[in-house]
């Protein structure tokens, strides 16, 4: 009788009890699938402070304060400089638009078209008489820098830059004022492109800060000095200028980050973790 009472426990109690029988840990479903929910909002929420932007568009603007050398031109058409040594340099606003792209974790690639302005001006007046004689000269340039920047930091970046600067002279405005001793004043305005050579070349410097304040957008300080590498006049000129400019570039970037998730790897099985068996 005893036999039978114990061959039926063994039949029976597989059925009656669903439970899953093991020798070692059993983890609630319920607990995993709430923990597998919160490692996929982290895979796909944005962090700032996390990975590297591959690609930043801007636009912005600058403040150029520029510096000029002068010198007089060789040949048949040169003369000294003269007067023109008395000229002072004035600042005028330029404009960017661009493309960076984060090539490497230290090293970045940045192209853009810019509008780069340039102002020289002249004034005399006569001690004897009350006529004077002023002009102030306006060049605008089309130009195209290029340049590797080393860049460290995520949310705050710092950068440091070197590289070239090709341009093309657009033309030149001048403005001249005179006025004779009994008061008559005359004023004159050329806009021409004449006399300008058809394309330079700059040396370009540049340092830095970008502050990301949102997931497609930063802004950025990144002040740089250009150095004039070719003469801006024709071989006919009498002159030759060679024009630098300490620009304070400054303006909004926008981002377009990676999407990509990162491939999940399996844990490692744990040799010391028992086996789960279910009937």
């Amino acid at each position: 009788m005893k036999q039978l009472t114990a061959l039926a426990i063994l039949i029976f109690v597989p059925f009656v009890n669903s439970a899953q029988i093991s020798t070692g840990k059993v983890d609630d479903p319920k607990k995993k699938t709430e923990i597998e929910k919160e490692k996929t909002k982290s895979d796909n929420k944005y962090d700032p402070d996390k990975g590297m932007m591959d690609f930043t568009a801007f636009i912005g603007a600058g403040y150029s304060i520029g510096s000029h050398r002068l010198a007089e031109n060789e040949g048949l058409f040169g003369r000294p400089v003269g007067l023109r040594a008395d000229e002072k340099m004035v600042n005028r606003w330029t404009y960017q638009v661009g493309i960076r792209n984060r090539v490497h974790r230290y090293f970045s690639v940045e192209a853009g078209v810019s509008l780069d302005r340039y102002g020289e001006s002249y004034s005399f007046k006569s001690t004897t008489t009350d006529s004077s004689f002023a002009y102030d000269r306006k060049y605008n340039m089309l130009a195209v820098p290029i340049q590797l920047f080393f860049t460290y930091g995520k949310r705050v970046q710092l950068l440091a830059g070197v590289g070239v600067q090709p341009f093309i002279p657009m033309n030149t405005k001048t403005k001249t004022t005179m006025n004779d001793s009994l008061g008559n004043e005359t004023v004159t305005n050329l806009k021409t492109i004449e006399g300008l050579n058809n394309f330079g070349l700059s040396a370009l410097f540049s340092v830095g800060v970008q502050y990301r304040f949102s997931k497609f957008a930063s802004v950025y300080l990144i002040p740089s000095y250009s150095v004039g590498l070719t003469n801006i006049y024709g071989k006919q000129e009498p002159h030759k200028e060679w024009l630098n400019a300490l620009n304070i570039r400054f303006g909004l970037a926008v981002h377009f980050p990676e999407m990509t998730k990162e491939k999940k790897v399996k844990a490692p099985k744990d040799p010391n973790r028992k086996k789960k068996f279910n009937w």
